[in-house]
C-alpha cells in the first residue's frame, strides 16, 4: 500500500473512532443500504447479493445505492426495496473528473461526500447496515457521514476497511460476483444464490425484442439463428481491434440462416458503421436501443459476441453463449475467465502464457462457430 494510501486509511481510521457511531451488533436491522456507484457491469455481476440479503432479513428494506445510470439494470427486481442515487464521484467512468487518489479527485469525493443532496437524503435513511461492495475509503466515509452503525468493507484493496466493523478478505483468484456473496455470509446467510448476474425483463419488453429480431430477415428468407455483437468497451485498449470485429461480421453474414445485429451508446454508432461494413445482412443498432431494449434483445439472442464489458454480464444473466474477445492489455484470458466469468457458456479469447495470443479473426472464427454452434 502506498504511502498516500496509508494517509487516508489513518484519516479514515480516526474519523471512525472519533465519529463513526458503533453498534454493538448487526442483528435485525431495519433496513440494509448496499452501496456499488460503479459502471454497469460492475452492478450487474453482483446483483446475486441482493437476493442473498433478502433471503436472509425478509423483514429488511434492502436499499440500493447506485449511480442513475444503472437504475435499469434494478428495474422489476424483486430483491431489492428501494433504489438511491448515488452518483459519486469515485471508481466510475460515468462522473469522474478526475483520478479518484490524485488530490482533486479526493476533494471531490469529500464535497460529495459531506456536501451533497444525495449525501443528506441517505442519512436521513439511518440504514441499520451499510456494505460498500468495491470497498473505499470514500464509501467508508459516506456510510459514516450516512450514520449507518454496522459498516462492511473490503480489505487489502482500495481501503476503508479501518472504518467497518466486518470485512470481506480481498482475494484476487476469487470470482468477483463470488466475493460480494461473502458479505451476506459475514451476516450469517448460508443460503446463497448462484453467482449469476440477475436481470428481471417483463413480457412486453421480451415481445419487443422479438419483433426486433424478425424485422432482420433480408432476401425474403428465414434466418432463424440471431447474433448479437457489441464491439464497444470502456477503454479503447482493452478491446478488440474495430477492424477484427468487422471481418468476424462479414464471416458470419455469409452463414447460412444467421442474422446479425450490432448494439452499443450513442457513442458507438460510427463504430456500428464501421462492423456492419455496408452488409445488408447486418443491422446496426448502436445509440437506437435503450439498456432495457439491449438486455431484452440479448434475452432473444442465441450468441452474442462482445469486449469485456457489461454485455458479457447480461448474456451471463440468460446464459447465452458467449465468446468474449479479449484486447491485448489483458495478461491472461484464463485468468479474465477466473474473475469475470461464469461457465461453460462463457468463452474467453485473448493472450495466454501457455501459448499465443488467440486474437486474429482467421484463429477467433473455428473457435465461435463451434462454440455457437453455427457448424
Amino acid at each position: 500500500m502506498s504511502w498516500k494510501r496509508i494517509s487516508i486509511e489513518a484519516v479514515v481510521s480516526c474519523s471512525a473512532f472519533i465519529g463513526g457511531r458503533a453498534a454493538k451488533s448487526a442483528k435485525d436491522p431495519s433496513s440494509i443500504f448496499v452501496l456499488r456507484n460503479n459502471d454497469i457491469g460492475d452492478l450487474l455481476i453482483v446483483t446475486p447479493l441482493f437476493e442473498a440479503l433478502k433471503r436472509m432479513f425478509a423483514q429488511t428494506k434492502i436499499i440500493a445505492g447506485i449511480g442513475s445510470w444503472n437504475k435499469p439494470v434494478l428495474l422489476n427486481n424483486p430483491w431489492v426495496d428501494e433504489v438511491l442515487s448515488i452518483n459519486a464521484p469515485w471508481h466510475n467512468k460515468q462522473v469522474c473528473q478526475s483520478p479518484h487518489n490524485s488530490l482533486r479527485g479526493l476533494l471531490n469525493s469529500l464535497r460529495y461526500i459531506f456536501t451533497s443532496d444525495e449525501a443528506r437524503f441517505l442519512k436521513r435513511r439511518k440504514c441499520g447496515i451499510g456494505i460498500d461492495v468495491l470497498g473505499s475509503p470514500e464509501g467508508a466515509l459516506l456510510m459514516m457521514r450516512a450514520g449507518v452503525p454496522w459498516r462492511l468493507g473490503v480489505k487489502g484493496y482500495a481501503g476503508g476497511h479501518s472504518a467497518c466493523q466486518q470485512n470481506v478478505i480481498f482475494d484476487e483468484q476469487t470470482q468477483v460476483g463470488r466475493a460480494a456473496l461473502k458479505f451476506a455470509e459475514l451476516l450469517g446467510a448460508t443460503r446463497l444464490p448462484e453467482s449469476r448476474p440477475q436481470l428481471f425483463l417483463v413480457e412486453s419488453e421480451k415481445a419487443q425484442a422479438r419483433k426486433t429480431w424478425n424485422a432482420l430477415e433480408r432476401h425474403g428468407k428465414t434466418r432463424s439463428t440471431c447474433i448479437l455483437i457489441a464491439p464497444g468497451g470502456g477503454l479503447t485498449e482493452k478491446s478488440w481491434p474495430q477492424e477484427n470485429y468487422r471481418e468476424l461480421a462479414r464471416k458470419l453474414a455469409f452463414r447460412p440462416n444467421v442474422k446479425i445485429l450490432v448494439v452499443g451508446g450513442e457513442s458507438d454508432y460510427e463504430l456500428g458503421e464501421f462492423v456492419k461494413g455496408g452488409s445488408d445482412l447486418v443491422a446496426n443498432m448502436c445509440g437506437k436501443t435503450s439498456l432495457r431494449e439491449t438486455f431484452a434483445l440479448i434475452w432473444a439472442a442465441q450468441g452474442v459476441v462482445c469486449n469485456s464489458s457489461m454485455v458479457l454480464h447480461a448474456a451471463a444473466a440468460f446464459d447465452k453463449p458467449t465468446v468474449v474477445l479479449l484486447g491485448k492489455t489483458f495478461a491472461s484470458a484464463q485468468k479474465h475467465k477466473q474473475l469475470w466469468g461464469y461457465g461453460a457458456n462463457d468463452l474467453h479469447l485473448g493472450r495466454e502464457t501457455v501459448h499465443d495470443p488467440i486474437t486474429a479473426p482467421d484463429e477467433v472464427w473455428p473457435i465461435l462457430k463451434a462454440h455457437l454452434g453455427l457448424g
